[in-house]
């Protein structure tokens, strides 16, 4: 009975203590409570979990946690860092993956550190041996943050900074990705799957890639298995561009007919805001003139038209064309819609407003 209690004993001393509630067996609140945060850069998800520990009165730089020396980055388990795509932080190559976070704080530049062992408890088991990437940063004065804050600022479409906030200073990581290699280096496994066996995702391929200037062959190669599938507006549309860039205008041009003459009200509709997005005026007007030409009697043709007219600087053709589908008593949005360029264009607009349309 003696060696039982003893080793009872033995047994409890060895267990972690319950210190202000973090340390416990239980689903418990804990003082310095978790969270996480999350940026998609083009495909890539950028994710941080942490535990937030306060300021709570404390010194925190130099004194909770230490100058030169090894810091969790937060409180508790691991800070733990997850990429989904290869990345670049300040410029080094990291790959996708998840990592503890660790940082090495001083009283000028900052080691960030991103170890392959994410699992641990704090830094206490850290090896240097497990380094995946280390950074040097800068830190920066900022107004008061009570709790550690983790977030992504700036971001643009390529690339995101991380920032720790807490207390009265902020510390930067910037990171970046290559937006296009990773579209591309994953295009090929999303064509694999149930859907591929429809038109729209080869279509989705090709167009991102021709409107990125990216993809080269493969443009061609995703359209034609994309009109296999099923041939339509959209796809034959996009390959009547492709071969134009091509230098073949002929047998685009062919294409082009053959996809007009069977084109409906809202596809020709779409082709031309497409060609109006992509900087071609003189192309979509004529496709709007067209559209209007076979569908006269419909409202919202007439206003795509001026806005045609008024996006390639023809002031007078777009009041006209504003003006007609006001006239045939339109949907309140497309009301609206003709109403507003009028107004931009100089109009007096108060005989259509407060009407019913």
């Amino acid at each position: 009975m003696r060696s039982l209690l003893l080793f009872a004993t033995s047994l409890l001393l060895s267990l972690p203590a319950v210190v202000h509630g973090q340390w416990t067996f239980l689903d418990l609140p804990v003082e310095s409570q978790a969270a996480h945060v999350m940026q998609r850069v083009g495909t890539t998800d950028l994710h941080v979990a942490y535990s937030r520990p306060s300021v709570n009165g404390r010194t925190i730089w130099g004194g909770i946690v230490p100058y030169d020396q090894l810091w969790r980055a937060g409180a508790n388990e691991n800070t733990v860092f997850t990429t989904t795509s290869d990345i670049r932080v300040e410029g080094k190559e990291l790959k996708a993956g998840t990592y503890g976070l660790h940082m090495i704080p001083t009283t000028s530049t900052w080691t960030i550190i991103f170890s392959k062992d994410h699992a641990s408890w704090g830094s206490y088991f850290y090896n240097k041996e497990r380094d995946a990437l280390r950074v040097t940063v800068t830190p920066k004065a900022t107004p008061m943050t009570e709790v550690l804050t983790y977030d992504f600022a700036p971001v643009t479409s390529k690339s995101a900074t991380l920032n720790l906030r807490w207390e009265k200073l902020e510390v930067p990581v910037r990171i970046e990705v290559d937006v296009h290699a990773v579209v591309l280096a994953r295009m090929d496994d999303q064509l694999k799957g149930l859907s591929a066996f429809s038109w729209e995702p080869w279509y989705e391929a090709a167009r991102y890639c021709y409107d990125e200037k990216i993809g080269g062959d493969r443009v061609m190669a995703w359209l034609d298995r994309s009109i296999a599938a099923r041939p339509n507006f959209e796809n034959q549309s996009l390959k009547a561009e492709v071969l134009a860039d091509r230098g073949k205008k002929e047998e685009a041009e062919t294409l082009r007919k053959k996809m007009l003459a069977s084109a409906t009200n809202g596809e020709l509709n779409r082709y031309g805001y497409q060609l109006l997005q992509s900087g071609k005026k003189a192309e979509a007007v004529k496709i709007f003139e067209l559209n209007a030409k076979r569908h006269a009697d419909d409202p919202n043709v007439h206003d795509s038209l001026g806005e045609g007219y008024m996006a390639n600087g023809q002031k007078k053709e777009a009041i006209q064309a504003f003006k007609k589908s006001l006239s045939m008593g339109p949907p309140q949005n497309v009301k609206a819609n003709s109403i507003r360029c009028l107004k931009e264009l100089g109009v007096d607009t108060s005989a259509w407003e407060g009407t019913k349309g």
